[in-house]
């Protein structure tokens, strides 16, 4: 994102998993991500 504020979001989904990101900020110069998957999913996410 070239601004500090800004919205994005995609989908895609490939043979074994169907994947949604979203991106906003509001006026941060920090990156915070966050990330929710499935509980058997859970291991790839640390």
């Amino acid at each position: 994102m070239k601004s500090m504020t800004g919205y994005g979001e995609a989908a895609g989904q490939g043979k074994r998993a169907k994947i949604a990101v979203q991106a906003r900020t509001l006026n941060h110069r920090h990156l915070d991500l966050q990330l929710r998957v499935p509980r058997e999913y859970l291991s790839i996410e640390e």
